[in-house]
């Protein structure tokens, strides 16, 4: 034991020569662990800037569902189209789109709400939506499976304008009603809106 001297006069042990690189080690070893704080506040900084991008994304997505077109299938082409180029692709290394979702865009849906009905008080529940996962770790060494997942999901629900089909369909069935109303052999020639 070379390292450990005893000391006459306190009846000490003193190890001064043992401690060489120690202050190096514990350098080391706090850095890794600052680094590990750093970095994981960094991905939950990025999660929450991506998410809200995300936000924009399905209130274009909605915006878009929302506006008028030729069908109600072409509104929702349009706005698959819009979510698909904004979200589509991007950010593998930090979230992942959920597959659970029966969109044509990985992890997002256009269409109806679970409550939309075709009456005026749940008529708003139209629009997009878009889930995905992050995996947060606290340490980079950390194992497979030792991770927090945090799932989020973006909705934005806005009232769908009628399409031109169904704004003319319903034109041409309250003609209709009218002119046959007062007139039985009456016949209504419809050449559109």
């Amino acid at each position: 034991m070379k390292c450990l001297k005893v000391d006459q006069k306190r009846s000490v042990r003193s190890s001064k020569g043992c401690r060489k690189g120690q202050a190096l080690t514990e350098f080391v070893l706090g850095l890794m662990i600052m680094i590990s704080f750093f970095f994981f506040f960094i991905k939950i900084a990025a999660t929450f800037v991506i998410g809200n991008y995300i936000h924009y994304a399905t209130f274009m997505s909605a915006r878009t569902y929302m506006a008028s077109a030729k069908s109600k299938d072409i509104q929702k082409e349009n706005a698959e189209t819009v979510l698909r180029k904004m979200v589509l692709n991007r950010w593998k290394t930090i979230i992942k789109a959920d597959s659970g979702t029966s969109g044509s865009v990985p992890g997002g849906y256009v269409g109806d709400g679970d409550i939309y009905l075709d009456d005026p008080v749940n008529f708003w529940n139209q629009g997009a939506s878009y889930s995905f996962t992050a995996k947060f770790s606290m340490y980079p060494w950390n194992k497979n499976g030792s991770s927090v997942d945090l799932k989020l999901v973006s909705e934005s629900w806005m009232p769908r304008e009628q399409s031109d089909v169904e704004v003319c369909g319903e034109s041409k069935g309250r003609i209709e009603q009218i002119v046959s109303g007062g007139t039985p052999n009456a016949k209504v020639v419809w050449d559109g809106c």
